[in-house]
């Protein structure tokens, strides 16, 4: 079965959640609210990227993080 983490790079640096969501959909849902809402990793990571990545993986959504 395949599941879902959230990642966020800036090109040297690279972390993720450590989840195992099972929908695409609710993983995509989770990574855009974490980018509205400013959350910690997100403003840790402005200027580079967060994206959803299959256990496969593949990225199947990725978003700019913008600089503050």
């Amino acid at each position: 079965m395949k599941t879902y983490d959230i990642y966020f790079t800036d090109g040297s640096t690279t972390d993720n959640k450590g989840f195992s969501i099972k929908l695409e959909e609710k993983a995509i849902r989770m990574a855009q609210d974490m980018l509205a809402k400013g959350h910690t990793l997100v403003e840790e990571y402005a200027g580079g990227t967060i994206s959803v990545v299959c256990s496969d993986g593949t990225t199947v959504w990725s978003q700019p993080i913008p600089k503050k």
